[in-house]
């Protein structure tokens, strides 16, 4: 039994160790387009990047890795909905909504050396932003995100409200790659390899305890929304309700900006309102900056199955 044990995890890090060393030739990239309301071409920082290119130098696979830049006042629209005017910048990649009740998503990202992860003696400081997320149509609150948040990376679950913090320090982060496996099961049953849970996460070919984000549905009060449609996944830079990182910021320099407040109306879904300080951040002359983000993306892998498809340890 013993000997039965260690033969399994050794194939599973023999596996995963597969999974990431990648052949020169190859391209694991997916089909994606860019979301509508993005920031484009170069960021506002004034750097002269652009917000998404491809680097042929930073990568770990095949010919090249996806960049991204979030500078102060990249934003975008489309139709109705407009980042510059609901607190809000990005610039994501997005695969088309596909059905699908079980999912697999293998990317690894690399983050700026100089990525702002605030004081570390001031209360909630630094920089926020979604680094991966998936969305259901039509329903405001994504099912789930990885976010980069005062330079610790955690696992929020927006519509059942619950998160899963500390999955990796800055110094983990800053300057490396690191590599992400996430199964989701969007179904109403759980899953038995995954010992009744309806989601795993493996950072670094290590398996992460994310109880309290993966014992229940992952649709909660939104499991009525989901149809043929299916889900849809993004990845790279979304910084949301950035008046409060700013204000921060202003109130850090002495300054008092005495912001009327703004309510985002459905912002949290069926669970409510969200609150912030103006729905126009773009629009006022700020005292500071938010400094501008980076990050990378690279060895790409969306795939369907209920089943442990790379043997991975649970």
């Amino acid at each position: 039994m013993l000997e039965s044990k260690i033969m399994k995890k050794l194939l599973a890090i023999v596996v995963l160790g597969l999974l990431w060393s990648g052949s020169a030739h190859t391209e694991n990239k997916l089909n994606t387009q860019s979301n509508s309301t993005n920031a484009k071409g170069e960021t506002k920082a004034g750097t002269g990047e652009k917000t998404y290119s491809k680097d042929y130098t930073l990568k770990i696979e095949g010919e090249y890795s996806e960049k991204f830049v979030l500078g102060h006042g990249d934003c975008g629209r489309e139709g109705k909905w407009n980042d510059c005017n609901t607190d809000r910048g990005r610039v994501e990649r997005m695969v088309e909504f596909a059905p699908g009740r079980h999912v697999w998503y293998k990317f690894s990202f690399y983050l700026d050396k100089e990525w702002d992860i605030g004081k570390k003696d001031v209360w909630n400081d630094g920089t926020t932003a979604s680094i991966a997320q998936v969305k259901m149509k039509g329903v405001r609150p994504p099912i789930w995100m990885l976010r980069v948040d005062q330079g610790m990376l955690k696992l929020e679950m927006n519509i059942l409200d619950k998160r899963c913090p500390f999955l990796l320090l800055p110094e983990d982060m800053m300057g490396k790659w690191n590599h992400i496996v996430l199964y989701a099961n969007y179904s109403k049953k759980p899953t038995p390899w995954l010992k009744d849970k309806y989601l795993g996460l493996w950072i670094n070919e290590k398996q992460r305890q994310v109880d309290n984000c993966a014992n229940q549905n992952l649709l909660g009060k939104e499991q009525s929304a989901y149809n043929r449609k299916g889900t849809s996944f993004r990845y790279g830079l979304y910084h949301s309700y950035v008046s409060r990182e700013l204000n921060q910021l202003a109130k850090e320099a002495g300054v008092e900006m005495k912001l009327k407040g703004w309510n985002d109306k459905g912002g949290a879904g069926k669970s409510g309102d969200i609150k912030s300080f103006t729905n126009k951040p773009w629009k006022i002359d700020w005292p500071v900056k938010i400094k501008t983000k980076r990050i990378w993306f690279d060895d790409m892998v969306l795939k369907k199955s209920s089943e442990n498809i790379w043997n991975l340890i649970n």
